[in-house]
């Protein structure tokens, strides 16, 4: 019994020490779950005040959950607005059939396109623990509630599963099939995954599909690595076709104030 004390002790101080670390990161968090583990966030669109999200994030689980990065903001928001909308997806059919969101973290992207009436939704991360995934749940639930939408409804129209870049895509794909518009925030920083996320889109995406990529440079690898992406992209038979540009005064993710590390990059890529 001495050894169950000592590590639910432990555990005690690295949730504690996970709270100071990322205190930060939860200004204007208007709820906290029971452990202090779980925050609850609104965001408001800037451009239309009158709507507004609400995202949850998991503080432990760094770099899957527990930040709302820059291209996360930028893509929920050219989805919602009608106008921004038209300048980077074009003259589509709206809203998309099916979607799939990958390292989805906070999954605003994601909300807003349950918000918007997409038929199915799939949010995806890498498993790094329970928590991260719970935090996404309460977020769907939440905006939910708010939108009038039963649990029956949600649970037909919005899937949570955990995926890891590369591997089996059997669970997002489901019976529904491939994807209209597949969806990255953030997840292009490190050229080492590069392939094994390209390798993911490919086979969940239908003939036609559209593959959104947001980004930023965030000064671990060079720019030119990051943008090999996109010629990597090119050997799978995915396309840019379209982009925006977008300033920032910083990257809300990693702290940093340095506009060119807070400017968002869109690009959209089609399946030939």
């Amino acid at each position: 019994m001495g050894g169950s004390s000592d590590d639910e002790d432990e555990q005690d101080m690295q949730n504690r020490l996970f709270r100071g670390l990322f205190g930060d990161e939860t200004t204007g968090a208007d709820d906290e779950d029971d452990d202090g583990l779980v925050s609850k966030h609104t965001w408001t669109l800037p451009s239309e005040e009158e709507v507004s999200l609400v995202y949850h994030l998991a503080f432990l689980a760094p770099g899957h959950g527990d930040a709302l990065w820059n291209s996360a903001e930028s893509i929920a928001e050219h989805i919602i607005v009608r106008g921004l909308r038209n300048d980077l997806f074009g003259d589509i059919t709206w809203p998309p059939r099916r979607c799939i969101e990958f390292g989805a973290g906070a999954a605003l992207p994601s909300l807003a396109l349950i918000r918007e009436g997409t038929h199915e939704v799939v949010i995806s991360d890498m498993y790094v623990n329970d928590q991260a995934f719970d935090a996404i749940r309460m977020s769907v639930d939440a905006n939910a509630d708010a939108w009038g939408l039963s649990s029956e409804v949600i649970n037909s129209r919005v899937s949570v599963v955990p995926h890891s870049w590369g591997e089996d895509i059997d669970k997002l794909c489901g019976s529904d099939g491939r994807a209209d518009l597949l969806i990255a925030s953030d997840c292009i920083y490190n050229p080492m995954h590069h392939r094994a996320l390209l390798e993911s889109a490919i086979g969940t995406m239908n003939d036609g599909g559209l593959f959104v990529v947001g980004y930023s440079f965030h000064g671990n690898v060079s720019p030119n690595e990051v943008l090999a992406f996109f010629d990597l992209a090119l050997e799978f038979g995915l396309e840019v076709t379209n982009g925006l540009d977008v300033e920032s005064d910083g990257q809300r993710g990693i702290g940093s104030n340095d506009a060119s590390r807070g400017a968002v990059h869109l690009r959209v890529l089609e399946k030939r």
